[in-house]
Order: C-alpha cells, then structure tokens, then sequence
C-alpha cells in the first residue's frame, strides 16, 4: 500500500493522501486488533465509513 499511497500524492492533493492514509490506518487497526483488546465500537466503524465515502467523492471514483 506505501506505493499506492505515494502515487495517490502525485495524483491527487497531499491533504486527500494523507487523508487516505490515516484512513487506512485506523481501518487497518479496526480490523486486526487483538483479543485482549477492545474492537472498534459502531461509532468508530461509521465514522470511518464517512470519511472513506468522503475521500471517494473528492477523488471522483
């Protein structure tokens, strides 16, 4: 995904890559999170949903 995500900064604004990349991120911790831990609440999940429909909309895709 790094290059993925270095390509997007040429592609689109760098304010909408690291967007995407803290996205990713905290998608990424959401799903892979430990027994021990505590999972993402609802809340968490939907704000996330947000945020990626929001980065799909400024990038037109």
């Amino acid at each position: 995904m790094r290059a993925a995500f270095l390509w997007l900064r040429g592609y689109d604004e760098a304010g909408t890559a690291r967007r995407a990349k803290a996205a990713w991120s905290q998608l990424c911790l959401g799903c892979h999170y430990h027994q021990y831990e505590i999972g993402p609440t609802e809340d968490q999940v939907r704000a996330w949903r947000g945020e990626v429909a929001a980065l799909v909309s400024l990038m037109g895709c």
